[in-house]
């Protein structure tokens, strides 16, 4: 008879099994919207590393659609595209009001937007990806390793990179609770005292019993019993290095998807950092993103 003692062993065992029958095929899962200027890249840097992209408009008003209808010619065997109708409350006191008002909040909150993206993908594994992300020579190799070892999620992180592309973002203050001070919503993300690089996340996770939920109040959070815990040493792969560049602050309207005052927050908190390193400058070049100083002559 098991006891009760014994169940996180028991529990850590099946998830164990579970994730060793699972055939390490990847369906990478992109949301969008108004991601004209950098999806054609976010989706050719991982496209060679996954077996399929999942890629949903949110009612995008730019030429998305149009550059998700010629990754699908490009890939018609890897790319499935949809759209999702409802408009999705921005991250900060948006969310955190639409979670208080509760009755009819559900299809616009980015849980469910994700739940819904979740259940079209075909694979056995998940690589969660944005449309302003492009991959590394770090990632393809995690990739590649991480398809070998046993370990079924992945952990990863990017670096952001500053407007003028020349430079890493980074942060005037790592002070948070001043810097949640200047907003209403009691909560933030933590990377806004840091802005070089993004925090460590599962990006690449088994589909098998995966949600989203609204724990953290002021946006989504992954939940899945691959992450428990108590078994991060042996069921989580972590890269250390990063494993893209985030091009969020690039963007003619890179805080389209905050809400107005943690906008201001992130806006007032960023300044330039050291300069990009020589394989970013590459990258960045190899997929037609230049130097601000470089588009302007």
């Amino acid at each position: 008879m098991w006891l009760a003692a014994d169940m996180p062993v028991l529990r850590h065992a099946l998830l164990r099994t579970a994730a060793h029958l699972l055939p390490k095929r990847i369906s990478a899962m992109l949301r969008v919207k108004d991601e004209e200027e950098f999806l054609d890249a976010a989706v050719r840097s991982i496209i060679d590393s996954v077996e399929q992209v999942v890629i949903v408009d949110n009612g995008s008003t730019d030429t998305t659609p149009a550059v998700i209808a010629a990754l699908g010619a490009d890939y018609p065997d890897k790319i499935r595209s949809y759209r999702y109708a409802p408009a999705i409350a921005r991250v900060g006191i948006e969310t955190w009001a639409l979670l208080e008002r509760g009755r009819g909040a559900w299809p616009h909150l980015s849980g469910s937007y994700y739940n819904w993206c979740l259940r079209r993908c075909e694979h056995p594994y998940v690589l969660k990806w944005d449309g302003d992300m492009v991959a590394t020579s770090v990632f393809h190799r995690a990739v590649a390793a991480w398809r070998r070892a046993p370990a079924p999620v992945l952990m990863m992180r990017g670096i952001n990179v500053h407007p003028d592309r020349q430079h890493w973002a980074a942060a005037r203050s790592s002070d948070h609770a001043a810097l949640l001070a200047q907003q209403s919503c009691p909560r933030m993300p933590a990377w806004v005292g840091s802005l070089t690089h993004d925090h460590f996340e599962p990006h690449l996770y088994p589909r098998f019993r995966a949600r989203y939920d609204h724990a953290a109040g002021f946006t989504q959070s992954l939940l899945s019993p691959f992450l428990d815990p108590r078994f991060k040493a042996t069921l989580r792969e972590r890269v250390d290095d990063f494993g893209y560049l985030h091009l969020k602050f690039c963007k003619r309207d890179p805080y389209a998807n905050y809400s107005d005052d943690l906008a201001r927050v992130i806006a007032g908190n960023l300044t330039t950092g050291p300069r990009l390193d020589r394989e970013s400058e590459r990258l960045l070049e190899q997929w037609g993103v230049r130097a601000a100083t470089a588009r302007r002559a």
